[in-house]
């Protein structure tokens, strides 16, 4: 493939994934990919900023690496950027590597108001991740292999092969470094590359690019399933609060991607949920009757409510919010609810019966509202007889992870009044001989 005709490749690539590259920031490590990103970018009239990291992990290797680059930069009339690190030999060393990498291209993308941070991924490492997060047992997460833009972050040379980009480095007599620890079989990565994929590539010309593609079609179909998704999940009890009602009636892989969503809704800093605590959440959804709950990272809740429901929240929401004072004419927020208090003359039996207001006798008060406490007990309107509150709410089918975290409107010495969204005491209601009406009124936040 001619120089120009790799260009316009990438340029098409370029169009079809929306890549911002007004105002890119390259990551260049010397090797032929990043080198052939840069000479790209160039071609088609841009000017990257270039960040090189070195991690100074491979001495005076790395130390020539990073005068590469800048000598490259030079000669290309484009300011260059020069990171390094010290990392400690140990597990997982390329992971903290990749991590650092990307933090210091944030950091630097940020400050320099940057479109893009452009990075070499190509077809082969799209099909060489793909294979080894198929013998993970990846789902189809996994077998999308790597994203050609993924927020700032973007891939021109995606569905470019690696054979590909080197005769574009030798249509343009451009030199580049080889990185040796890339030669050496100690990272799974370095074996699929050395040994697998020569032998498919022989078994199948074109298996790489045919990989990628694959990988495409996979991300295609797993932006549809998530899309349904996202239409199952239902915002509930207020902002940090979501459920998917009727999951036992879906078919199992939407079950999971409505896993998924849900907790990314309320938990949108946290990385994605692991597989077996979808299905964790998934085991607690088919317990049946009553109300269970999970724990999960980032301090979420997962609860499954009387079969029905699966709820997500943050477990920040039942801390205790202590107690707060009905006061005539205001409006505030009491944990997870938004309480109005007025004074009235009278009430509207209609109004009355609604389960988000109570109309309270005001000479009972003043009135406070705080969490139910085990050992609260009511005279609900009509019983004719004292109910433990916690009682009163199983038996309401209240769900138990909600009993703990509903409010009550208690008198001076403590005595409950109301239960939000629930019963009414007795000892509280207005009567004829009621002067004065407090009207409470309660949503949830």
């Amino acid at each position: 493939m001619e120089p120009w005709k790799f260009q316009e490749a990438v340029l098409e690539t370029v169009r079809r994934y929306g890549m911002d590259l007004s105002r890119p920031l390259a990551l260049v490590s010397g090797g032929p990919d990043s080198v052939a990103l840069l000479r790209v970018l160039t071609a088609l009239g841009r000017e990257p900023v270039v960040l090189h990291v070195d991690h100074g992990l491979r001495g005076e290797e790395s130390r020539g690496d990073a005068g590469f680059v800048l000598e490259l930069c030079r000669g290309l009339g484009l300011r260059c950027e020069v990171r390094r690190l010290r990392l400690e030999e140990g597990p997982g060393l390329q992971e903290r590597a990749r991590r650092e990498r990307y933090r210091l291209a944030g950091e630097l993308a940020d400050r320099l108001g940057a479109s893009a941070v452009a990075v070499g991924h190509n077809a082969d490492d799209v099909a060489e991740t793909l294979l080894l997060n198929l013998a993970r047992g990846s789902g189809l997460r996994g077998l999308s292999g790597i994203p050609p833009v993924r927020g700032k972050i973007c891939r021109p040379l995606i569905e470019r092969t690696r054979a590909e980009i080197l005769e574009y480095l030798r249509g343009l007599g451009q030199g580049y470094r080889v990185d040796s620890t890339n030669l050496r079989p100690k990272y799974a990565r370095n074996r699929v590359r050395l040994e697998v994929m020569p032998v498919l590539e022989e078994l199948h010309p074109g298996a790489a690019r045919n990989m990628a593609r694959a990988a495409e079609l996979v991300r295609e179909d797993l932006a549809v399933l998530e899309e349904l998704a996202a239409g199952l999940v239902r915002e509930a009890d207020g902002e940090a609060e979501v459920s998917i009602p009727g999951l036992r009636r879906l078919p199992p892989a939407l079950r999971r991607y409505a896993v998924r969503r849900a907790y990314a809704a309320v938990a949108p800093e946290a990385p994605p949920l692991p597989r077996r605590l979808v299905e964790a959440a998934l085991e607690l959804a088919r317990g049946g009757e009553g109300t269970r709950v999970l724990d999960l990272p980032g301090g979420v809740v997962a609860s499954s409510r009387f079969g029905e429901r699966l709820v997500l929240y943050r477990r920040g929401g039942e801390e205790d919010p202590g107690e707060r004072p009905l006061v005539p004419g205001e409006e505030f927020r009491f944990g997870g609810w938004r309480v109005k208090v007025e004074e009235v003359p009278g009430f509207e039996p209609e109004d009355a019966r609604r389960p988000e207001v109570a109309c309270l006798d005001a000479g009972r008060g003043p009135y406070r509202v705080r969490l139910v406490r085990e050992g609260d007990t009511i005279r609900p309107l009509g019983l004719g007889g004292t109910k433990k509150v916690m009682r009163a709410m199983m038996d309401r089918k209240v769900p138990k992870d909600l009993r703990r975290r509903t409010p009550v409107v208690v008198d001076p010495q403590g005595k409950v009044a109301w239960v939000f969204l629930g019963e009414l005491g007795e000892d509280f209601r207005v009567r004829g001989s009621t002067e004065k009406v407090l009207r409470v009124e309660v949503e949830r936040a």
